[in-house]
């Protein structure tokens, strides 16, 4: 079968697409299992190159989406956009993201990653404006329509919007972020706990001789095997995660720790103060997920922070061994959800992951 061949060109446009909504590597269309699948479905045709792919296919898969999302685009009055910049662990590259949600003629939420570029150099707020100014008329969108821009609390994201001359909020999910990251580290018993629990988790998840013990302990008193969860840096709600786990698997450990070292311990008090900080901060996941939704309203946030408010400011008597976390966690939340109040309900939002 000929490359010129309708049905030809039809599956090789199938493959680039299969490639880019999937998240397929480039490397699919020389994978023996890729290869014998399309042998058996069209023995005649021949598969293409991962070269023909990449400088043929993409940019053609690309101008497609691009004239069908700039189709919607074109009478759109107000958009509004979610912005950051993604560092990679594993490559050494920096991408700016854009991506758009508008409200179409039925009164529906829509919403297209526009680009996600390579953003080289210094992160300064001139180079973030400057690239917003090219992704805006690479997308032909005048600044007079875009209502609001959501970014992270980062000065540099700040002060690259205002140097764009763009109306921009900061993201609820990460000045929920920066809330508790400030409550934990207020109370150094907290902290101390955490720290422990940390060093805990990071035993079993480097040793799969401890693991394979603790899987068998966790059998034997009738518990399912689960792992106990890492926490990340970035994610504070990671955090909270691992408390849950560790608390889970409080009795499977105790047996694990009769038997076999452990480079730390929880004393009775830590794990109780750990129990206390998961009832506090549950309100914070609860709400960390609501605002992470891709349905995430104004609706959910703005309530939710007077709730969360008034329950940091209710005093209880578990509060004991945590009143520093918690009072922290409140003042946080008043200093930096101070402005909620003052903006129009349909300018709080989330960013959104782009990816």
């Amino acid at each position: 079968m000929s490359g010129d061949n309708p049905r030809a060109l039809k599956i090789t446009e199938g493959i680039a697409y299969f490639i880019a909504l999937d998240d397929q590597p480039l490397s699919a269309v020389e994978n023996i299992g890729f290869r014998h699948l399309l042998g058996i479905l069209e023995p005649r045709y021949e598969i293409p190159s991962r070269h023909h792919i990449t400088t043929a296919m993409l940019p053609k898969v690309f101008h497609d989406v691009k004239k069908q999302v700039s189709g919607l685009l074109r009478d759109v009055s107000a958009v509004s956009f979610t912005t950051d910049i993604w560092s990679s662990s594993v490559c050494p590259m920096s991408l700016l993201s854009l991506t758009v949600q508008w409200i179409d003629d039925n009164f529906s939420l829509r919403h297209a990653t526009l680009q996600a570029k390579p953003f080289r150099g210094s992160h300064t707020s001139k180079a973030i404006a400057d690239a917003f100014d090219g992704m805006l008329q690479t997308w032909c969108i005048p600044k007079t329509s875009v209502h609001v821009v959501l970014r992270d609390n980062a000065r540099n994201m700040i002060k690259g919007m205002n140097d764009a001359g763009l109306p921009s909020l900061p993201c609820a999910a990460h000045t929920l972020q920066l809330v508790v990251h400030e409550g934990l580290l207020s109370q150094r018993s907290v902290a101390d706990a955490l720290a422990i629990g940390r060093k805990i988790v990071g035993h079993f998840k480097h040793s799969p001789l401890a693991y394979s013990c603790l899987e068998d302990i966790q059998l034997e008193i009738g518990q399912p095997a689960k792992r106990l969860q890492q926490d990340v840096q970035t994610r504070w709600n990671s955090t909270f995660y691992m408390i849950q786990s560790l608390i889970e698997q409080k009795r499977a450990l105790g047996v694990f720790v009769s038997e076999h070292e452990l480079p730390d311990n929880l004393t009775a008090h830590q794990w109780a103060l750990l129990e206390k900080v998961v009832t506090v901060l549950g309100p914070f996941e609860e709400l960390t997920r609501k605002v992470s939704s891709s349905e995430a309203m104004a609706a959910d946030v703005i309530p939710a922070v007077t709730v969360l408010q008034r329950f940091l400011s209710r005093e209880t008597d578990d509060d004991h061994g945590i009143k520093t976390m918690k009072g922290t966690l409140a003042a946080a939340v008043r200093r930096r959800f101070s402005d909620v109040e003052e903006q129009p309900l349909y300018s709080i939002a989330t960013l959104l992951d782009p990816r």
